[in-house]
């Protein structure tokens, strides 16, 4: 047997709108899972009962029509709470792989357009810094100073060795000018 929402929230059918709302702030602090008096396992089913009171209670247009359809017997349709079921078809959610293709693409575009674009690299000159690979040339005072493969050189260093080292038979030992080691420089 279903309790109408007068009963759910304990008030009579003739309350006044500011009863119906001490009623209802009344009946949730008795109910509400929160409290130390809602701690029973129906208080949820009780929650919903009591706010679908309030819901209709508190609208007058909604109490009119369920004082209408209770005084004809149908009061079955206003007093429980509707689950809604969704019985549509499932569609199972895809990848993006077309929005992912295109972004990539995009981006390979992007990056292609933009080395056309853009200046050629110019090789860097000497940096000073003697290394494997460097051109170097001998100063008056017998150091290897860093220069331009383009430009005349005395030699390739081969390696670049610490003060206590020797450097390779094929290789001429020059100290750095940095005072960082000896290079060992094969003459060109």
């Amino acid at each position: 047997m279903s309790r109408s929402h007068y009963e759910v929230l304990g008030v009579l059918p003739s309350a006044s709108q500011d009863e119906i709302r001490v009623a209802y702030r009344m009946r949730v602090r008795e109910v509400h899972p929160d409290t130390a008096a809602g701690k029973r396992s129906d208080a949820s089913m009780q929650m919903a009962h009591i706010a679908e009171a309030w819901r209709v209670l508190s609208d007058a247009a909604l109490r009119r029509a369920y004082d209408a359809e209770r005084s004809r017997g149908y009061s079955q349709s206003f007093t429980e709470p509707q689950e809604q079921i969704f019985t549509g078809p499932v569609h199972r959610a895809s990848f993006p792989w077309r929005m992912v293709g295109f972004t990539v693409g995009g981006l390979i575009a992007l990056v292609l357009v933009l080395n056309v674009l853009s200046d050629p690299v110019v090789p860097l000159g000497p940096d000073g810094l003697l290394q494997a690979g460097s051109c170097v040339v001998v100063n008056s005072n017998q150091l290897a100073v860093e220069v331009d493969c383009a430009e005349e050189h005395t030699g390739v260093v081969k390696a670049l060795v610490g003060f206590d080292m020797s450097c390779p038979t094929d290789t001429q030992p020059i100290r750095d000018r940095q005072g960082m080691g000896i290079a060992c420089v094969v003459p060109s």
